[in-house]
């Protein structure tokens, strides 16, 4: 009984103080305006904005490159990332080598003289908000599931503005080490 008492005065007490109310206050008359503090400042957009700009990619190799990947039934990987040039150097996360890293794709293609149309899929708005200038794309060749001819094997990079390739296209070639 004490300790009813006790809780019901403690209640009590908090009801007077103005703790414990669920109240909700009132809304502003109507053509008043409601006092506020100012307004938060806009902060950048942060809406993915998907773009996608497709392009070929020629991949040629030489007779020897294409025997030893032949002989060893090894598959050719193709991949793209692509990237920018930061507006901030000092931004966390920054991709050590390629800078602002937008993503990027692979395909496993058999190996042979070809071409290939890769999706060129980015960002559009964090390009806009975090790279200066036009967004880059880095397009190696390798073998794969086959470690002899990754060893022997050396192929060029493509390195070069997104809408430039998307315009011209890029061209990797294979060889065998050593000739």
């Amino acid at each position: 009984m004490k300790i009813a008492r006790t809780l019901a005065l403690s209640g009590l007490a908090a009801i007077v103080a103005g703790c414990g109310t669920t109240e909700t206050p009132a809304p502003a008359p109507a053509g008043t305006a409601a006092a506020a503090g100012p307004a938060a400042p806009a902060g950048p957009d942060l809406t993915p904005r998907i773009v996608s700009l497709p392009f070929r990619v020629d991949i040629t190799f030489s007779a020897d490159a294409l025997d030893r990947l032949n002989g060893a039934n090894a598959d050719v990987g193709v991949s793209a990332d692509y990237y920018g040039v930061p507006k901030d150097p000092d931004a966390d996360g920054l991709d050590p080598e390629l800078g602002v890293w937008l993503g990027g794709e692979m395909e496993t293609i058999d190996p042979g003289n070809r071409s290939l149309t890769l999706k060129g899929q980015i960002d559009a708005a964090r390009v806009a908000r975090e790279v200066s200038g036009d967004a880059r794309v880095r397009i190696m060749v390798f073998p794969v599931r086959a470690y002899g001819p990754q060893a022997a094997i050396t192929c060029t990079e493509f390195d070069a503005e997104l809408p430039l390739t998307v315009e011209t296209g890029g061209t990797v070639h294979c060889t065998l080490n050593g000739k």
